[in-house]
């Protein structure tokens, strides 16, 4: 159709127009629905492909975000103590009968050992914010012992029960003490490795490491 005095052109202020591909009013609603562009679905598989392999790193960066975020309400003077080990659970006369470790007196635990003569390796530790102090056998056998006695305090002992370590649980001492440690052979048929009785003493004053 072409323009002219007797057909007017069709413009805009005249009604919407119409797509020539779009769907016509009368079509039916229960019709299939035409396939997207295969542009249009090739960028869709990309964006989906995109976010499986981000999605994981994202979640990463949100919870390092987080962590970080947590950190800088926290004081520059409060960061080093995140990191410290907890305190001793007992000091002093609460500490004598209980395990080193699970009171938390072994982490600043101080030790001596004599190097000549140990035949296996005993050697006495000692926690000055616990006011205590126990012995350890490294390098015996199942039936060995070691024992510990504190010169006008508690005496204590302990046996390996396997493998080759063992440790006493804590007696209490004062600022100045005297202790003597021993490490007793188990005697019998399946002692592979022979010695004697060992000990030695040892007071506030030795050169702890």
């Amino acid at each position: 159709m072409t323009s002219g005095p007797d057909y007017p052109a069709e413009t805009p202020e005249d009604g919407p127009a119409r797509s020539p591909s779009g769907p016509s009013p009368d079509a039916d609603p229960n019709a299939p629905h035409q396939p997207l562009p295969y542009r249009v679905r090739a960028r869709l598989r990309g964006a989906g492909r995109w976010l499986r392999v981000h999605a994981r790193h994202a979640l990463v960066v949100g919870v390092v975000t987080a962590v970080a975020g947590a950190l800088a309400t926290v004081g520059a003077d409060q960061l080093p103590k995140l990191f410290e080990e907890p305190p001793p659970g007992c000091p002093g006369a609460g500490c004598d009968g209980k395990s080193p470790k699970d009171s938390g007196c072994a982490y600043d635990a101080a030790t001596w050992e004599p190097k000549e003569g140990n035949p296996v390796r005993i050697h006495l530790r000692y926690s000055k914010s616990c006011g205590a102090v126990w012995g350890r056998i490294v390098n015996g056998e199942p039936g060995d012992m070691v024992t510990l006695r504190v010169s006008g305090g508690a005496a204590r002992s302990a046996s390996i029960d396997y493998r080759h370590d063992k440790y006493t649980t804590m007696a209490t001492v004062g600022l100045t003490f005297r202790v003597r440690l021993c490490a007793v052979p188990m005697t019998g048929p399946r002692r592979t490795v022979t010695w004697v009785k060992y000990c030695f003493e040892a007071t506030e004053h030795v050169p702890w490491e």
